[in-house]
């Protein structure tokens, strides 16, 4: 056999083996087999529902500004949190959407979040503290003109009740807490 030939055979076999490869990795429908949920992705589910919400916040040195809201979470797929938020501040109507997820190939939680107070979308990573049953995010936000570091710390109460806690890092390299979410869920 001519090296020629040998290559063209090695080639055909190559494919064939491509080809067998691909057709394991699909169903009798013809379509990729879906990847399981991961322990973290079903812990990201035990929170969907809605949850009434009592909030503070921190604008500046003083009491905070109390405000109550309703969260609902929903599944995509087994995998992502969707989240939809609302509340009545006191000069508008907020409304934010978030997507909360494990990325398996990162190892960490991710999550994305847009709202009607900033044009900027705010992505962050996090770890859960089996331990202390909290999700701790860390990320960076344009807020005013301004790219702030921030740290979030969702603690898991009990399977009805959470709290969020929301810090901000200033220009001054100083970390303040911004805003505090207590959660209830409806029943």
């Amino acid at each position: 056999m001519n090296l020629k030939r040998s290559s063209l055979v090695v080639a055909a076999c190559a494919a064939l083996l491509s080809v067998g490869a691909v057709a394991m990795t699909v169903n009798q429908d013809g379509a990729p087999p879906r990847p399981e949920p991961a322990p973290e992705h079903k812990l990201l589910m035990e929170r969907l529902g809605t949850w009434d919400c009592e909030m503070q916040m921190w604008m500046g040195p003083g009491e905070p500004e109390r405000m109550k809201g309703v969260e609902k979470n929903r599944a995509l797929a087994p995998f992502h949190l969707v989240s939809e938020f609302t509340a009545d501040m006191p000069s508008m109507q907020f409304e934010g959407h978030g997507v909360m997820s494990w990325d398996p190939e990162k190892k960490k939680f991710v999550s994305l979040w847009v709202d009607v107070t900033e044009a900027s979308p705010t992505w962050m990573e996090g770890t859960y503290d089996a331990k202390t049953r909290a999700f701790h995010f860390t990320g960076e936000n344009m807020t005013m003109g301004q790219r702030l570091k921030m740290r979030h710390v969702l603690a898991i109460k009990d399977a009805d009740h959470a709290t969020f806690d929301m810090y901000v890092t200033g220009a001054d390299g100083k970390e303040s807490k911004s805003m505090q979410i207590d959660y209830t869920r409806r029943k």
